[in-house]
């Protein structure tokens, strides 16, 4: 009897993602293109055959496009955006409309048109004009280059060409009926969905999150069920799942709650975007000489196209030759969102198969020459200096980064938990210390109302779940010089100090460590394991109890019960 099934083929595709996987990371190499190989070894086409149902992972990786794009909504900050300045904001236009002028201008030279109910051309120009968010935080994040002016332009075009694709995607659909009534009826379609969403995420899903706070796993459920919701009700008005999911993220992304949502379903989102990747890997036919030449000039254009539309624009805008040449290197591969605007394509009918397999070798050849060419940005400039110098093309004369204040003045103390103790705590820095001090304190907690009390004493004060690692990994702790835990483990779920203390060992090695422990030996394996300080409360407690004792015996204790009253009166901390 045959037991092979759904569940084979899901196990078969995960282990062939994980074989290759980690040679892929030894060699500094994107995953993606170990999860494409994986596919092509275990698929149909050009492999083994070992999944004998390709159709059903691709249709359980849909999920992970939905959760993908949830994510990209929740990580795009649309009052941020509007502050990054005229760099970000001109850049953003004139690089995507630049460079979907140049695609239609050399893919038509090339012989791709748009006939009947085949939109090659068009695909050519978007996918083509998109860059890869997923290649370029990986890699300046791993050469701690993401606070770089460079990178900030990087990342902010990055977040603009989010908010073009979501433009394509309210279109894509009735792609083939772009009447001027159909454009007009997909895009109120589209204004009817963000605005409905918009006005819950205003006047209702606060009160919501308000009320389950306090309850980390249920917030987590209840965004899942936001994102489903309106990528259901994107696909009920025939618009794009995918784009309900990215509106779904945009709504809820100035939430507190945004970063720890984001943290907890990067797991899951990863173990289907893996899915999403291997299924496209199996699809992946024998390629032909017209496909190996589209992917050649497709990466010929990924390349130096921004070249041609990034580097010019940041120049006019003063930032000088390295300034201009960087951002146009780190944007030089296609983006993964092209590839699901290809899927998607193939499956509305739009455009042949061959195209999505063009696309898939583009972005294996992109992300290798940018995985080669992003470490080596800087010494491509110092090579082509002397060729900027005979343009004239010179630095511009150093000027302060205009930055937000929350940029600027990076917290030193950062509090995991704030429960009494923390609170205590915050009261007496506050008593000992001036008013601005607290602007060094940044305080990382799930209860909402604590939140809101802390915001109101101009405390920086984030909402996140300390128990999970990945939200730790959000906030940049390795910026901080002490991080402190006053939550007792009982107190903990999932986690414990000790957990605690081993990943912030980690994610800030540089930085003090300071927890907290309930019994002794806890506290010398927490001494053991490197803790710069392990706060035991019921030791500080007996050492000021045995000093009020003593107090009393010297026949002090009138002064010592006035000064505790007169102390207790002008106590005012967060927690009652």
């Amino acid at each position: 009897m045959d037991n092979h099934s759904l569940v084979t083929d899901v196990a078969l595709s995960i282990l062939g993602a994980a074989a290759l996987g980690l040679p892929a990371y030894l060699l500094r190499l994107p995953l993606v293109l170990a999860y494409l190989a994986a596919g092509l070894i275990l698929g149909p086409s050009l492999g083994l055959g070992l999944v004998r149902d390709p159709q059903s992972i691709a249709t359980l990786s849909e999920i992970g496009l939905v959760l993908l794009m949830f994510i990209l909504g929740l990580e795009i900050d649309l009052r941020k955006l509007m502050r990054a300045g005229r760099a970000v904001l001109i850049n953003g236009v004139t690089q995507f409309a630049g460079c979907t002028g140049l695609a239609l201008g050399m893919f038509y030279l090339l012989g791709y048109q748009n006939r009947g109910n085949d939109y090659t051309l068009t695909y050519l120009a978007i996918a083509g004009s998109l860059s890869s968010t997923l290649v370029v935080v990986k890699v300046l994040s791993d050469r701690l280059e993401l606070d770089l002016m460079t990178s900030r332009i990087t990342l902010g075009i990055l977040v603009l060409q989010d908010l073009w694709a979501i433009s394509f995607l309210a279109l894509q659909p009735n792609l083939d009926q772009l009447a001027a009534d159909t454009i007009f009826l997909s895009l109120a379609k589209a204004v009817f969905l963000i605005s409905a969403s918009w006005l819950a995420a205003r006047y209702v899903l606060p009160h919501v999150f308000q009320r389950i706070g306090k309850q980390p796993e249920l917030v987590l459920v209840a965004a899942m069920g936001w994102c489903f919701g309106i990528s259901g009700l994107a696909g009920w008005m025939q618009l794009s799942r995918e784009m309900g999911a990215l509106v779904a993220g945009i709504s809820i992304a100035a939430f507190p709650y945004h970063t720890d949502i984001a943290a907890k379903i990067t797991s899951l989102r990863d173990f289907f975007i893996t899915l999403f990747f291997v299924a496209l890997g199996m699809q992946i036919p024998s390629p032909s000489m017209g496909v190996i030449t589209l992917a050649g000039w497709l990466t010929f254009f990924v390349i130096f196209s921004r070249l041609l539309t990034v580097s010019p624009v940041l120049f006019i805008l003063g930032y000088g030759s390295r300034g201009s040449l960087v951002p146009a290197i780190n944007l030089g591969q296609m983006s993964e969102f092209s590839l699901v605007l290809a899927t998607l394509g193939v499956s509305l009918g739009h455009v042949p198969r061959d195209f999505l397999s063009a696309c898939i070798l583009t972005l294996v050849a992109s992300f290798l020459i940018s995985s080669v060419l992003m470490p080596k940005v800087h010494v491509i400039h110092n090579f082509l200096s002397p060729w900027f110098e005979k343009l004239r093309i010179r630095e511009p004369e150093p000027v302060k980064e205009q930055t937000d204040e929350a940029e600027r003045k990076v917290p030193r103390i950062v509090l995991l938990g704030f429960y009494r103790e923390a609170s205590s705590f915050l009261e007496e820095l506050t008593r000992r210390h001036t008013q601005t001090f607290l602007q060094d304190v940044l305080v990382v907690d799930y209860n909402p109302e604590t939140l809101a009390k802390l915001h109101e004493r101009n405390v920086q004060a984030v909402y996140g779940d300390v128990a999970h690692s990945e939200t730790l990994r959000h906030l940049h702790l390795d910026k901080a010089a002490i991080i402190i835990s006053t939550v007792p483990d009982h107190l903990f779920k999932g986690t414990s100090n000790l957990k605690l203390l081993r990943t912030l060992q980690d994610l800030a090695p540089q930085a003090m460590h300071i927890v907290t422990a309930e019994t002794i030996d806890a506290a010398r394996q927490m001494y053991a394991q490197g803790a710069s300080y392990v706060f035991i409360p019921r030791i500080v407690a007996a050492h000021y109890l045995v000093d009020v004792i003593e107090r009393i015996q010297s026949n002090r204790l009138d002064a010592i019960k006035q000064g505790a009253e007169k102390f207790i009166s002008k106590w005012q901390e967060t927690l009652p």
